[in-house]
């Protein structure tokens, strides 16, 4: 009796053992799951990828303006420091280095001051289309942004994610914002 007891407490021992051993290897594969897609939205972002981009940030209306914008998000770096991940959500520790949105926009700023009191744009101002103020506008965003003038900045981030029909999705973050987001809205908000 005694050796029945043994050999049963060592078979539930090692059905333990390797239970235990599956649901760490099944934890693994969603945070592997969880940095892949992470890293996928990041590189979309990095290579400018306008169908990522408008996943997450309503480029609006302005095609030029958009493709700008997402043409300096090559500046992009990141690295995942770490993830952990709890049944459907996920939390990404990642240090991200991005456009120094606050300086684009001191350079933008600077740039229209300069720009709008210049002889030449106060003989045009009057006779001038929204096109093509839009146009000139969008003009100095470019030479900014194309300068390298504008530089980046590091910041540690934490991003939430979540398994949504079998796939792992930004959630809640304001990661896409701080990327593109915040520097395209005060644009906007300039440029009206």
């Amino acid at each position: 009796m005694r050796k029945t007891l043994k050999i049963l407490a060592v078979a539930m021992a090692a059905v333990s053992v390797l239970a235990l051993a599956a649901c760490g290897g099944n934890d693994e594969e969603k945070v592997q799951q969880a940095t892949q897609a992470f890293e996928t939205v990041m590189d979309g972002f990095k290579s400018g990828d306008t169908a990522v981009i408008e996943e997450y940030v309503d480029l609006g209306d302005d095609p030029e303006l958009g493709s700008a914008l997402a043409a300096s998000l090559g500046n992009i770096a990141y690295e995942v420091k770490s993830v952990t991940v709890s049944g459907n959500t996920a939390t990404v520790n990642a240090s991200i280095t991005s456009i120094d949105s606050s300086r684009l926009m001191q350079k933008y700023i600077e740039n229209v001051a300069a720009l709008v009191s210049s002889p030449d744009y106060q003989s045009k101002v009057g006779t001038m289309t929204k096109e093509e103020y839009d146009a000139l506008m969008n003009a100095q965003l470019i030479s900014i942004l194309s300068s390298g003038e504008v530089g980046t900045v590091t910041t540690d981030e934490t991003i939430e994610m979540t398994k949504e029909d079998g796939e792992w999705k930004l959630s809640g973050s304001s990661l896409p914002d701080k990327l593109i987001g915040n520097t395209l809205s005060a644009i906007k908000q300039i440029k009206q």
